[in-house]
């Protein structure tokens, strides 16, 4: 795979479209059932059960002039037989306006919000609700359509219906037609995926190394593949990185008794980086001080690095390490709200699992890992789940 990859005319870093757009949505969850029976008959059978629904979508915008993301998760969930269900959900979503056509500086607002269905200090706890606003420089660009289209090409020709991997104008157009999946679903309604296959498959035609005049079932599968079936790509591809420097402040915290602290100085990055097709590494970096008696002494936020392989067309590989910060506390005043201090400990997660693209959009995730909480306790956890792609 890595020599294919070298002989193509074109990389994951050639991507860098003045519009681009996708969206995805996935559900997964897990159930769990036991029972005990005691050997002493006249002691009744214990039963236990959980069960968690997990629901993400995602969507972004680019152009040269702005750019916009959206990230929502939620979740319902039973921790025990016979508990109220619980739910709760994170919101985070933001815009960027760029001064010039290009990946220089740009100005930027965030909003972010979450809840989770709990009660506290007697009270019914309630959304949160962050914002952010300052500025920045650099940018971040999904080149997932362009991998795909390399995968298509790779196919193709491996296939024999092309002669050699197309030139790279070809790849960047057909990069461009799968990036406009939305747009195509809008115009074409049912028939939108075959007429994403028919476009590309004009390109191919076009491209001077087909070995056919016109596509043959086998091609226009193996095109279908990529894009909608059992070559789906699961994990993301992006490269680049921007970094950005301004104000927080928590307009709304989780209960009506804790007060909203002080603003907060922040500095946030992000750097991606692809190795050929199948390797993906990213970075994060979230740090922050209050602009109070505490600036400069208190540091919150958290670091990671992630990586991601896609070891066939169904198999792929994830890993990943965070540290985060968070601000120690010296106890507990008069309503049972912790006190904070000016420091913080460290919470550090490694965690590593596999996805396996199953049928029809349905994917097994299957994850283990190690969390060391500051001065507190070791946990390892294990984590099976049934995903659902819905788009």
């Amino acid at each position: 795979m890595t020599s294919a990859v070298q002989a193509q005319n074109v990389k994951i870093t050639d991507f860098d479209l003045p519009v681009s757009s996708a969206r995805k949505f996935l559900i997964d969850g897990f159930y769990n059932w036991a029972q005990t029976t005691p050997e002493d008959t006249s002691q009744s059978k214990n039963l236990s059960s959980s069960w968690r629904l997990n629901g993400l979508y995602t969507q972004f915008y680019s152009s040269p002039s702005y750019a916009w993301n959206l990230n929502l998760n939620g979740a319902l969930s039973q921790t025990a037989r016979g508990d109220t269900t619980r739910y709760e959900y994170n919101l985070a979503t933001d815009l960027s306006k760029y001064f010039t056509d290009s990946h220089g500086f740009f100005g930027n607002g965030e909003l972010r919000s979450n809840y989770q269905r709990k009660r506290e200090f007697g009270k019914d706890n309630r959304p949160t609700i962050e914002i952010f606003g300052g500025l920045g420089y650099g940018r971040q660009v999904n080149a997932t359509s362009l991998a795909k289209a390399i995968r298509i090409d790779e196919d193709l020709r491996k296939g024999g219906i092309t002669n050699k991997f197309m030139p790279k104008s070809t790849m960047l157009a057909i990069a461009q037609i799968i990036d406009r999946e939305a747009e195509y679903r809008d115009k074409y309604k049912a028939i939108y995926e075959s007429k994403i296959i028919e476009d590309i498959t004009q390109e191919v035609l076009n491209s001077g190394v087909s070995n056919f005049n016109n596509m043959s079932a086998l091609g226009f599968m193996r095109i279908r593949d990529v894009l909608y079936g059992n070559n789906q790509f699961i994990n993301e591809r992006a490269w680049g990185g921007d970094i950005r420097l301004g104000v927080a402040y928590e307009l709304l915290t989780r209960n009506e008794l804790i007060k909203s602290p002080s603003p907060t100085l922040d500095i946030r990055g992000r750097y991606a980086y692809p190795i050929g097709i199948n390797h993906q590494i990213r970075t994060l970096l979230n740090v922050r001080s209050p602009l109070d008696s505490n600036f400069a002494k208190l540091f919150t936020g958290n670091l990671g690095i992630f990586y991601s392989y896609n070891f066939t067309n169904r198999i792929s590989f994830n890993a990943g390490y965070t540290a985060t910060l968070n601000q120690l506390f010296s106890g507990l005043d008069t309503l049972g709200i912790p006190i904070g201090t000016d420091k913080s400990g460290a919470d550090h997660t490694v965690s590593a699992g596999f996805n396996f693209y199953i049928e029809n959009y349905i994917t097994l995730n299957l994850t283990g890992g190690y969390t060391r909480i500051y001065r507190t306790e070791d946990r390892f956890f294990t984590n099976a789940s049934i995903g659902f792609i819905i788009f």
